[in-house]
């Protein structure tokens, strides 16, 4: 009998593994269902590339998204973190914000997309309006809980030793929401992306969501499942080659003593 807990293997084993049985499931329930329902990997695949190679795909569609995401993720985080400092600091701020902030957390999406398709019509601005808005309140929260729970004890040492402001937000309270701030941005990145297809599909006559609207309603099964692809695999990169290289310096950063 194999002793498991003898055999190391990498962790990218792993994942490949867990990638080919995914591939695996999705090949058995195409086979299982009508090319209508279930695309196999092939034929999504084929229409991925067939979609990459279209340069008018990529500039009306694919290029408005990407767009609407990169600002939106501005606009959500920096408000966020901006407000989570201010309220970390500020408790009555704090209170005051707790009903928007309830509310935001709570309401479906859904419904955040139609009420802001009233308000602002179709069009850019709505879809980076809701999902700037959704997204806020995530790092708000992370931003606010790391500020209340700075070390006490190191801001009066701040204080008795008279530390430069600028020191004591690089040294203490920026080391303090590195990680928290960076967890919420991989969170709210997963939804900024989500949000604006959603609101692409219902708003928009451009981008990812509008290219998937028209797949559904002519029946194409494949470009639908590779549209779907192409949203994970932009969430994918994001994460692979910004998020986790902003994780790992700020991790040696925290790890490595200072300098001065």
């Amino acid at each position: 009998m194999i002793d498991f807990r003898s055999v190391e293997l990498p962790p990218s084993f792993y994942n490949i593994l867990g990638f080919m049985l995914l591939i695996l499931g999705w090949e058995a329930l195409a086979r299982n269902y009508s090319g209508l329902v279930v695309a196999t990997p092939v034929e999504t695949m084929s229409a991925l590339f067939r979609l990459l190679g279209d340069k008018g795909f990529l500039m009306t569609h694919l290029v408005p998204t990407l767009k609407r995401i990169a600002l939106s993720l501005c606009i959500g985080i920096g408000s966020g973190a901006v407000l989570g400092v201010l309220a970390g600091l500020i408790e009555p701020l704090r209170l005051m914000l707790a009903p928007i902030r309830w509310i935001l957390t709570s309401i479906p999406g859904i419904i955040v997309v139609v009420v802001f398709m009233l308000w602002f019509g179709m069009g850019t601005t709505m879809v980076v309006s809701i999902t700037s808005t959704m997204i806020a309140p995530i790092v708000y929260v992370n931003v606010a809980e790391s500020m209340m729970n700075v070390d006490s004890n190191l801001i009066e040492m701040a204080r008795v030793y008279r530390m430069p402001l600028h020191m004591r937000l690089t040294r203490i309270y920026a080391m303090a929401l590195a990680r928290p701030l960076l967890s919420a941005v991989v969170i709210a990145t997963g939804n900024c992306i989500r949000l604006v297809v959603l609101a692409e599909m219902l708003g928009t006559n451009k981008g990812l969501g509008h290219a998937l609207a028209i797949s559904r309603t002519n029946l194409q099964t494949d470009s639908l499942y590779a549209l779907t692809m192409l949203a994970m695999i932009i969430i994918g990169g994001v994460e692979i080659f910004m998020l986790r290289p902003a994780r790992k310096a700020i991790e040696r950063k925290q790890t490595c003593p200072s300098s001065s």
